[in-house]
């Protein structure tokens, strides 16, 4: 299938688009390879809050982070999201909220309609930082920056959200600030 899709691909006229999507496809074939060749367990792990009101408020799109909150709803609603919300609320659960990734990539197994064992847990390590291939520990991505950069007038947030700014939308949960400090604090540690 990898091979169609990757036929059907080269054979479109070049494009951005295209290129993005073979890179894409890169991407799946590397973790079925990572997954079938027993490679897949977590090269790092730091210590994981326990779950609760916490994990409930991330799953429910009710955190006060406007590009969180509008993803998982989307996903909910949808039983899909868009992947720079996936990589957002992937980050958010686990170097915010301190909650071991393995609860996120569960929830989006049961919800997510182009779900894919191997690509899914690949990419939930990839963004906790503790897959073979994984980003740095240390690179969190700030919620509010990423809605600032990538939705910047509120059209994806909005439609998502509909009490967005008003007195029903909830505060921020937490500083994101002090929470990223002790994420880097957990992974330091844990890389030792």
């Amino acid at each position: 299938m990898i091979a169609d899709c990757a036929a059907a691909a080269l054979a479109a006229p070049p494009s951005r688009g295209r290129e993005k999507w073979l890179d894409e496809l890169c991407w799946h074939d590397w973790f079925e390879h990572v997954k079938v060749g027993g490679l897949d367990a977590p090269r790092l792990e730091p210590r994981w809050d326990t779950s609760g009101e916490r994990f409930e408020r991330w799953r429910d799109g009710t955190t006060g982070f406007p590009l969180v909150d509008a993803g998982m709803r989307e996903l909910a609603a949808t039983g899909w999201m868009h992947n720079r919300a996936r990589m957002v609320t992937a980050s958010f659960l686990v170097k915010h909220l301190h909650l071991d990734w393995r609860l996120g990539e569960g929830w989006f197994a049961e919800r997510l309609v182009d779900y894919d064992a191997a690509q899914n847990e690949g990419n939930w390590q990839w963004v906790a930082g503790t897959g073979i291939d994984a980003q740095p520990w240390f690179r969190i991505l700030n919620p509010e920056r990423q809605r600032e950069r990538f939705d910047p007038d509120g059209t994806y947030c909005g439609r998502w959200l509909p009490e967005w700014g008003t007195d029903g939308y909830p505060a921020p949960m937490l500083d994101l600030a002090a929470e990223a400090a002790e994420a880097k604090e957990r992974f330091r540690a844990a890389s030792r």
